[in-house]
């Protein structure tokens, strides 16, 4: 199970020109330079080293539903990192949220075209080690990694699709309940934020949190209630790209 848990010119060089170019390369030394596909060996040293501009950034889901605004968190750098690489190659661009779940989660990064599998191929196939389990929690409004439950004890992470967490509010005895079924140890911040907020606290310890919906949980909301088919796939695609909030 995976849970679904962005023209021939003139040679005249002109003053003006040099200092567009200059402009243009400073701005491309901000971007990760990788260029061979990422792999099983190669992944954690690139992250671990990635380039720090841009990890605290406002990043933008467009959609045709409107804009959701993200932020990265600090605890989780190989998530960070993972996801401003993806947005820096376009990946997310013309994916889609291909799982609307109502109450639950809403999941982009993916979608049935053959294009994005070549995508993914030049970039690379890894998994993320889990980050902060114990410490970042499915609140209303999470952004989560997506993961495989089969032969995957560590939790480690899909790097190409995300999901958007919703969930409900519950009561103090709910919780309780939820609690004893699926063997949860809620702190007083949980029981706190999921009884007034809300949010999915069966998910928690099962996949890693890397950011939170800053603005925008009105389109969240909007797309979870899409009409899908027997397993939460839109009946209407829902294309996204994901750029750097100027």
């Amino acid at each position: 199970m995976v849970l679904f848990a962005f023209a021939r010119c003139d040679s005249k060089v002109t003053a003006d020109s040099n200092q567009e170019n200059d402009q243009v390369n400073k701005a491309s030394e901000k971007k990760s330079t990788q260029q061979i596909p990422l792999d099983k060996g190669s992944y954690l040293s690139f992250f671990s080293n990635f380039p720090q501009d841009h990890l605290q950034d406002t990043f933008v889901v467009h959609s045709e539903f409107g804009k959701i605004e993200i932020v990265l968190f600090s605890n989780t750098p190989l998530h960070a990192a993972n996801f401003v690489h993806l947005v820096e190659k376009e990946y997310f661009n013309g994916t889609w949220f291909h799982r609307v779940s109502a109450n639950h989660v809403i999941q982009a990064g993916n979608n049935d075209d053959p294009h994005t599998v070549k995508k993914r191929k030049a970039i690379g196939e890894y998994q993320l080690p889990a980050e902060a389990l114990n410490d970042n929690y499915h609140f209303y409004g999470a952004v989560a990694a997506a993961r495989s439950y089969t032969n995957n004890p560590e939790k480690r992470s899909d790097p190409y699709e995300f999901y958007i967490s919703l969930g409900e509010k519950y009561s103090a005895g709910q919780l309780s309940i939820m609690e004893e079924k699926y063997d949860l140890s809620l702190n007083e911040e949980q029981k706190n934020q999921y009884q007034n907020i809300g949010g999915s606290p069966h998910l928690d310890g099962e996949h890693t949190v890397f950011g939170k919906v800053i603005s925008g949980m009105g389109v969240v909301e909007e797309i979870s209630r899409q009409e899908t088919d027997s397993g939460e796939w839109p009946l209407k695609n829902i294309p996204i790209k994901i750029s750097i909030k100027n």
